[in-house]
């Protein structure tokens, strides 16, 4: 390394930002943020030399950090970040949509729910309706490689307009799909989509209960009281 930095440097960024995403899986968020910091600041740098090798890896960084800045509380950072991460996803998809527009998709709807924190609902919803239709073009052609995202994005999508209060019955027709696609994913792999599925159903628990639904919003809270822990377990 110290010889020949250019040559491990690509694989040290890799190793770093992998690291911060196991660190996070176990709720270990600062040290997990250093190494992503690490990460990026090394793609960044890499970036400089050889764009068009480095720049994929620096927006996958850059999504990764806005979302650890996110877990520690640190807003302003993390809006940035997200920002950032946008706006290189966006040069990226110039040049080869099919592979980088579901990164793309997926730093909008980030972008959206930050932009919500921060109060700035109008570019919070033009974001998300970009995460969304984007997805939706491509699970056009191949819906279960896309289901996934689009699940995210639409849950994104939701909570922005009921962080917003505008159209709360579209916000809860958005999160009956994106349940129906969670419960699917959950028969195939229930630790990877349980948490997800309770997520999106918590949020459609509020929506309902604010359009007066006490009945249906009620069962959803059962049913997530039930299975609490089982997703404590899978945490």
């Amino acid at each position: 390394m110290v010889g020949n930095p250019a040559a491990y440097e690509p694989g040290l960024a890799l190793s770093l930002s992998n690291l911060g995403l196991r660190l996070s899986a176990v709720g270990r968020r600062e040290e997990a943020l250093t190494a992503e910091q690490e990460a990026v600041k090394i793609r960044r740098r890499l970036t400089v030399s050889c764009p068009a090798a480095h720049e994929p890896d620096l927006a996958t960084s850059l999504s990764n950090l806005g979302a650890l800045l996110l877990e520690v509380g640190r807003w302003e950072e993390a809006l940035a970040v997200a920002e950032d991460a946008v706006g290189l996803y966006r040069r990226l998809v110039v040049g080869n949509p099919a592979a980088y527009e579901p990164g793309l998709a997926l730093s909008l709807s980030n972008l959206g729910l930050l932009l919500s924190e921060a109060g700035r609902w109008r570019k919070a919803l033009t974001a998300t309706d970009e995460g969304v239709e984007i997805l939706r073009r491509r699970a056009g052609g191949n819906r279960a490689a896309y289901e996934p995202n689009l699940a995210t994005s639409l849950s994104a999508w939701a909570w922005v307009r009921y962080a917003a209060q505008q159209d709360l019955s579209g916000a809860l027709r958005a999160t009956g799909e994106a349940v129906e696609i969670h419960r699917r994913l959950v028969a195939m792999a229930p630790a990877l989509f349980l948490s997800p599925l309770c997520g999106v159903l918590s949020l459609q628990a509020e929506l309902l209960i604010r359009l007066g639904h006490l009945e249906e919003a009620t069962e959803i809270l059962s049913w997530l009281a039930a299975h609490e822990a089982i997703v404590d377990s899978q945490s």
